[in-house]
């Protein structure tokens, strides 16, 4: 999908939430019945923060300590347009004022506001884009060369150093900004997101896309020190009875933590992390529901934020709050009023929490970016205290005035930006992420990207229709890959889309949006493949391409797959062959999900036999060999 970078458009939601201030505190997950709403916020226990407001450092930290799509400035905001590539500089009424043309599908920027410096990623380019914004139009001033695909900006209290995460070759690299060179870098693991630098320069967290975790690290030592992982709040959910006759059906199965995309360190030695929780094989006292995913009886998905005690110890304290906000994705904090702010992509919506690094974390409100179609990408506080908003999806901004016990107040300012995608490109896009629509799951509880964030995986393999099944990546996969699902029992996207949201417990969808959301994920651009020795992937393709493996019988041409379905030895009577386009980050493998790495599906198998024997391959043939795979 040669638009809205894949990253800012799946995930739109035309669900309407009235504005409204919600409870103080709460204390304890709660499950509600099919008849109730989730709870706004809802801690899993006691508050991390201190009993004080944050002092010193923590009240002069500035917005660039952690990247996003939005910057304010004193006389208004930068707004990074991931679908145009543009740039541009909009007045304190949301008008534009200037524009810079960057490159589509740049990913976040920073802004550096006394030294009048903006840094912005350019993920399709592979480099940090310097801007100098001293002038009322912004100009580039440099461009520095990073690894494949940068993603997550931070840049430390005194804008010295920039640091940036790359998704493609899994780093993070640390740039003297002065001298414009790099300092470090470190290795990362898979599908690396948001990165985020604490108040007072000492901490880092790296986020991710397809695991339970966090990294922090040291940024002392952040070279040699190994990465500790911080493990993302699972939310055990208490099932509170609204009928006598109600179900006990949340309790067991494992609760895994997935699309994180950013993070943001608040006062008090605090941070968080907003994500989403998934449920792919629900315990439900020996019975399963096979016609939904996971096999339990309640939605499989839903979305929380992690509080982490960030200080030195070695496994720092943490508590989950769950939220009623769909596929919460950007977040920003006002450090004079301790105020936090959490957007929600799929539900265009918001959630404003107070005393945010205290004991007394408290709900607000929720507000409802109603009556348009939004999809906050972006967030960020203005200097008088009020909530600015890009919506990727409508390309304008909001500005939000919140206060306690009353409703939100909502302004909008204009257009801004051309989009890239057809009209029924763009309208299967704002389906796509699409949260809180009963047509596409059960109470709403699934969006197509709550399963694949950008149109990849969420790696994780489910339970569905008595199968456990991986999910398999879509971007760059669909077009003219037919027939679809693990056991090729559709024959196209007309077929395919509707019979998943049924296996969701949705609706379904009239006709003409079914063909609008075959359109957006048709064109969904693959996955940037990693850099990896030309020699060792010259060897590993004519390990490929030869008749003694014969990897390419089933797994060439333009789109790696025959298109047939093979009777392997597994739990599916024939599996239909996959495309292998953007193998490098579509882990776990095979269709149960059995070989967690690319080196265990040939050396191993995982649980399905009767293809490719590579029994007689060295150790030095198979590293070869995995080094082309990951490069299709």
């Amino acid at each position: 999908m040669r638009a809205l970078s894949l990253g800012s458009v799946l995930a739109l939601t035309s669900a309407a939430v009235l504005l409204a201030p919600g409870p103080s505190h709460a204390r304890k997950f709660i499950l509600h019945d099919d008849e109730l709403a989730p709870p706004s916020f809802a801690l899993d226990g006691p508050a991390l923060g201190a009993p004080r407001p944050p002092a010193g450092a923590d009240v002069r930290a500035p917005a660039h300590l952690a990247g996003g799509s939005l910057a304010a400035l004193a006389d208004g905001a930068l707004v990074l347009d991931a679908d145009s590539g543009e740039l541009v500089r909009i007045d304190a009424r949301g008008e534009p004022a200037a524009r810079l043309a960057i490159a589509p599908d740049a990913a976040q920027l920073v802004v550096d506001r006394r030294a009048a410096t903006a840094y912005v990623s350019d993920r399709r380019g592979d480099g940090v884009v310097v801007v100098d914004v001293s002038a009322p139009a912004p100009r580039v001033r440099a461009r520095w060369r990073t690894p494949a695909e940068p993603f997550g900006l931070a840049l430390s209290p005194d804008g010295a150093t920039l640091l940036v995460t790359t998704v493609a070759d899994r780093t993070l690299i640390a740039f003297d900004t002065r001298a414009g060179a790099e300092r470090w870098r470190r290795p990362l693991g898979a599908e690396p997101r948001g990165v985020a630098i604490s108040p007072d320069g000492a901490l880092a967290l790296v986020t991710y896309l397809t695991s339970g975790h966090v990294d922090r690290i040291a940024l002392d030592r952040p070279a040699s020190a190994p990465r500790r992982a911080v493990a993302l709040g699972t939310g055990r959910v208490t099932t509170v009875a609204a009928r006598p006759d109600a179900i006990d059906a949340a309790t067991g199965g494992h609760r895994l933590p997935r699309a994180a995309f950013a993070a943001r360190f608040v006062g008090n030695r605090v941070a968080i992390v907003p994500h989403q929780v998934s449920t792919p094989l629900q315990e439900t006292g020996g019975r399963e529901n096979v016609g939904a995913y996971g096999g339990g009886f309640e939605p499989p998905i839903h979305h929380a934020l992690t509080f982490i005690a960030a200080g030195d110890a070695e496994v720092p304290r943490t508590v989950a709050a769950q939220i009623a906000i769909h596929q919460p994705r950007a977040l920003a904090w006002d450090p004079a009023r301790d105020r936090l702010a959490v957007a929600g992509f799929g539900s265009d919506s918001l959630l404003v929490l107070d005393a945010a690094s205290q004991a007394g974390v408290h709900h607000v409100a929720d507000a409802a970016l109603a009556d348009r179609t939004c999809g906050p990408a972006g967030l960020a506080f203005a200097d008088d205290g009020a909530l600015l908003v890009w919506c990727a999806v409508s390309r304008r901004t909001a500005r939000v005035a919140v206060a306690a016990r009353t409703a939100a107040q909502v302004s909008w300012g204009p257009v801004l930006t051309a989009t890239r995608l057809s009209p029924l490109e763009h309208a299967g896009a704002d389906l796509f992420r699409r949260g809180n629509d009963f047509r596409m799951s059960s109470r709403g509880a699934m969006a197509c990207s709550s399963c694949h964030p950008e149109g990849r995986t969420d790696g994780l393999s489910w339970r569905i229709e008595g199968h456990t099944l991986q999910t398999p990546i879509l971007a760059g996969r669909i077009a003219d890959t037919h027939p679809y699902k693990w056991d090729g029992g559709d024959a196209d996207l007309t077929i395919s889309l509707p019979s998943t949201m049924r296996r969701l417990g949705g609706g379904g969808l009239r006709k003409d949006e079914v063909k609008a959301l075959a359109a957006f994920v048709e064109r969904a651009p693959p996955p940037r493949a990693p850099t990896r020795d030309p020699a060792r992937v010259a060897r590993g393709r004519a390990l490929y391409g030869s008749p003694e493996l014969g990897c390419a019988t089933c797994h060439g041409g333009a789109r790696l797959t025959d298109r047939q379905r093979h009777p392997l030895a597994s739990d599916l009577a024939a599996v239909d062959t996959p495309s292998l386009i953007g193998l490098a980050a579509s882990a776990p493998y095979y269709h149960d999900g059995s070989a967690a790495t690319l080196e265990a599906l040939l050396a191993d198998r995982g649980l399905v036999h009767g293809m490719a024997d590579l029994g007689d391959l060295t150790a030095a043939q198979l590293a070869d060999l995995v080094a082309y795979l990951e490069t299709l």
